[in-house]
């Protein structure tokens, strides 16, 4: 496939997606969603970011069935039309879940709700390389070394060294990402095999996604040090 699908002719609403299905599985038992940050449960920074960038009128909230009254309450004011699903098994299950509840949406935001973080900056930003190109990610330069790694041996579970990553294209990807909403329909479509994020669907496809520079404070909280970080940082912006 080499052409892009067409945008849509009825609507140029534009619809956000925001993941909160997650397991916090490397959390020590506590749902990460809920933790507080600076006052607020984390998901409420995460919501008001992405319901206040312009262009934004549906927020489709991927959740357990048992949030959704909480995830509604927190949206309540906000002067965009909430939407609440239930997850799916898989990262993309849960985003098809969302696509399904905006199917006429003209471009759809992507994001996960772990990183709160987020500025409505970013996402417009983000959306309107999505205007321009289709598809569009945020990305941040690598600052560590990578290296290529193999098994020394089948016993140690040491592993050895291989070879060292030119890091300078590579780009750490983050979310919202945001697409045009027939190609991101048509991408979950075709695609079924497992991938980390909405882009490499795309990709799939054999479609440009272009990157737009991100913001090295819009970290993904997955781990209480993640969290941590996430309060400290903040902080800092709230003064």
């Amino acid at each position: 496939m080499n052409e892009s699908p067409q945008p849509n002719d009825s609507t140029e609403d534009v619809a956000a997606i925001v993941l909160a299905a997650g397991t916090s599985s490397r959390m020590g038992g506590v749902d990460k969603i809920w933790v507080d940050l600076h006052g607020s449960p984390l998901i409420a920074h995460t919501l008001r970011a992405i319901a206040s960038t312009p262009g934004v009128t549906v927020l489709v909230c991927v959740a357990p069935v048992e949030r959704h009254a909480a995830l509604a309450a927190l949206l309540d004011g906000c002067g965009v039309e909430v939407r609440c699903v239930e997850g799916g098994a898989r990262r993309q299950d849960s985003v098809a879940a969302g696509i399904a509840a905006v199917p006429d949406a003209a471009w759809v935001i992507v994001h996960d709700g772990a990183r709160a973080l987020v500025t409505s900056d970013l996402a417009a930003r983000v959306l309107a390389a999505a205007r321009a190109h289709g598809a569009a990610i945020p990305g941040v330069p690598i600052a560590d070394t990578v290296k290529r790694v193999v098994p020394l041996d089948d016993t140690s579970g040491v592993e050895a060294v291989r070879g060292t990553i030119d890091r300078g294209p590579l780009r750490a990807i983050q979310t919202p990402q945001a697409f045009r909403g027939n190609l991101l329909r048509l991408a979950h479509v075709e695609v079924t095999t497992d991938v980390t994020d909405d882009a490499a669907m795309v990709e799939h496809l054999g479609l440009p996604v272009v990157v737009v520079p991100g913001d090295a404070t819009n970290i993904k909280v997955t781990t209480p040090a993640d969290l941590a970080v996430a309060r400290a940082l903040i902080e800092q912006r709230e003064g």
